[in-house]
């Protein structure tokens, strides 16, 4: 660790604009990853699934940031509940509205077939209360939303801790660890009645809710080495770019565990902001990213589902093999690589283009609105709640 000095360390309650352009990274992988096209770098894509065990280590060290000491009465909670529905829900119930009026839309050319597969009513229901992440509904209506239920759900459980635990928070969120750890890590658990399917994708859920508590921890180690002057050498960032990168091509190999302590060790080292590549990291560009990654990652299916519909209508238009099944998927090959690549540049700009307007116009709209309302929780009058918000 590096005791010079240099440009301080984010304080508490300040952006982590670092870590905040890495969320925006891993949104641009995980869009790949779904788009699943022969690319020259699809191999390493291909395991693009592990930027959400990234996402939870991100948002437990980003809301202990902000929340951990905020949450010390009931209305504390309940101020903190409904920011978070309002940062994650409008924007899920507008995709979801979308892939609604698509249904409608297939019912009507093909009677029989709307509403049957993965998109049930009762899977609709389920989804629309983000109850999804839990159970066998998981990737059913927005396949990406699965992860955004178990974020809201494990959001509440944190602040009930905080507000329970007080300042043995961290000492509570490592007992979490180890307990979910133990679970996850046990091959061959079984919970209840429910299938082996059903099993997995709790332990699946269960995991991140562990990586989250990670990031927990791993902001409470962070607070201490500020405490004590400490920070890393800037070099180590350097490092942390290969190690990061070979979680992801070894990802099928590697326990759940030790690819969480990884990204848990990348998401420390970054919050210093302390090297070049942090640095990089905050120029408009990537910030733009990390201030979009939620729209990135829960509106991208839809921008996916349209790349399939147009590469599948130019093959058939060819007459030529445009897919293949591979690994379990579909994956996209018509043209070669090269082709494949520009695909994945245009649905990446699709992308990226949609979700600057989704932000703009539904994310960040509601999330104010919501905040605004909230302030109001608990306090006895206008000049309290400013107080709040402030």
């Amino acid at each position: 660790m590096d005791t010079t000095a240099g440009r301080s360390s984010p304080a508490a309650g300040e952006r982590f604009e670092a870590l905040d352009s890495w969320r925006g990274i891993c949104a641009l992988a995980v869009v790949l990853f779904h788009l699943n096209a022969a690319t020259h770098f699809h191999t390493w894509l291909n395991n693009g699934y592990i930027a959400v065990d990234f996402f939870f280590v991100l948002s437990g060290f980003v809301i202990a940031s902000a929340y951990q000491e905020r949450v010390e009465r009931t209305a504390d909670f309940g101020r903190f509940v409904v920011r978070r529905l309002g940062r994650l829900y409008p924007l899920h119930v507008a995709v979801l509205g979308v892939y609604l009026l698509l249904e409608f839309q297939r019912a009507h050319q093909h009677p029989g077939v709307g509403f049957t597969g993965e998109r049930t009513l009762p899977a609709f229901f389920v989804d629309l209360a983000l109850a999804q992440g839990f159970n066998g509904y998981d990737l059913t209506w927005n396949m990406p939303a699965w992860s955004i239920s178990v974020e809201l759900w494990t959001n509440v459980g944190f602040a009930a801790l905080a507000l329970w635990a007080g300042r043995r928070l961290p000492w509570v969120s490592g007992l979490v660890v180890l307990a979910l750890g133990a679970v996850v890590a046990w091959k061959g658990a079984r919970f209840g009645a429910i299938s082996e399917a059903e099993t997995q994708i709790l332990k699946d859920s269960l995991q991140c809710v562990m990586e989250f508590f990670l990031g927990v921890l791993a902001l409470n180690l962070f607070r201490w080495a500020q405490r004590q002057g400490w920070r890393p050498w800037g070099a180590l960032e350097w490092l942390a770019l290969p190690a990061a990168a070979a979680t992801f091509a070894f990802a099928p190999w590697m326990a759940g565990f030790s690819s969480a302590a990884v990204f848990t060790t990348v998401v420390l080292l970054f919050a210093f902001e302390a090297g070049p590549v942090s640095r990089a990291l905050k120029h408009r560009f990537p910030l733009m990213l990390g201030t979009t990654s939620y729209s990135i990652y829960l509106t991208h299916s839809l921008y996916t589902l349209g790349a399939f519909h147009l590469v599948g209508f130019i093959g058939r238009s060819l007459k030529t093999e445009w897919l293949i099944y591979d690994e379990g998927r579909d994956l996209l090959v018509l043209g070669g690589p090269w082709a494949m690549d520009l695909v994945a540049l245009a649905c990446l700009a699709v992308t990226v283009l949609s979700s600057i307007a989704t932000y703009r116009w539904i994310e960040d709209p509601a999330r104010r609105m919501v905040n605004r309302w909230s302030n109001r929780i608990g306090a006895s009058s206008p000049a309290q709640a400013e107080r709040v918000a402030g």
